[in-house]
C-alpha cells in the first residue's frame, strides 16, 4: 500500500478525495483538512496546438469554430491572436 503524505503538514493520514478538472487524483489530509494533488498535470497550451490556432486564424476560420475544433477556450484564442499580432 502506498502511503500518501501531506505536503503541508507531512502527516501520513491522507485519503483520496476525488479528482480535479484535468483528471488527476485529489487527496485530503485528516490532520490539517487541506486538499492537494499528488502529480498535477499541466494545462498549458502546447506549442503544436498554438501553431494550429495561428494557422486557423490565418485561414480566417471563426474563433468559435477554432475553439470547438481544437477544444480550447475562446479566451485562449484571443490571447494567442493578440500575442501573434504584436510580434
Amino acid at each position: 500500500m502506498i502511503v500518501i503524505t501531506c505536503p503541508y503538514c507531512q502527516s501520513p493520514d491522507c485519503i483520496k478525495f476525488g479528482s480535479n478538472g484535468s483528471g488527476s487524483a485529489r487527496c485530503r489530509c485528516h490532520a490539517c483538512t487541506k486538499t492537494f494533488t499528488l502529480n498535477p498535470k499541466s494545462r498549458a497550451v502546447t506549442p503544436q496546438k498554438e501553431a494550429d490556432i495561428v494557422a486557423c486564424l490565418q485561414e480566417r476560420i471563426s474563433q468559435r469554430g477554432i475553439a470547438r475544433a481544437l477544444k480550447v477556450s475562446r479566451l485562449t484564442i484571443r490571447q494567442i491572436r493578440k500575442k501573434t499580432l504584436l510580434t
